[in-house]
């Protein structure tokens, strides 16, 4: 009897036969009479980490996690927005103190009171 064993799962097979499929793939080897198989070692696609579809794990030091970091404090030291009542200045301070990018900064000032309320928030504070 000749036994087979998968280097990555640890998985033992027993074959009448010499096996040319088994013999041929890198990750199975063949076991002498008397060895006794270790445990697997997981390889590839089976041995990283894994993560909800969609998305990659961030490195907290890679500059857009530092970004986003940024972003987010920013967006909370910028409090509540106004109420709706509130005067289209009282929107734009608002705005300038959520935008994220000197583009958006310089677009604020032209956008009508509906659209930032539309854009930075319309809860009533």
């Amino acid at each position: 009897m000749i036994r087979y064993r998968n280097e990555n799962t640890g998985d033992v097979v027993e074959r009448e036969n010499e096996d040319a499929r088994l013999e041929g793939l890198a990750n199975w080897e063949r076991l002498r009479d008397d060895e006794t198989p270790g445990p697997g070692r997981p390889e590839g696609v089976l041995s990283r980490p894994q993560a909800s579809p969609g998305t990659a794990p961030t490195d907290p030091s890679s500059p857009r996690a530092q970004e986003q970091a940024k972003a987010e404090e920013q967006q909370e030291e910028a409090g509540d927005p106004p109420a709706k009542s509130a005067s289209k200045g009282e929107w734009v301070e608002y705005a300038l103190k959520r935008a994220v990018s000197d583009e958006e900064r310089q677009e604020i000032p032209q956008l009508t009171k509906e659209l930032l309320i539309a854009k930075y928030g319309g809860e009533e504070a």
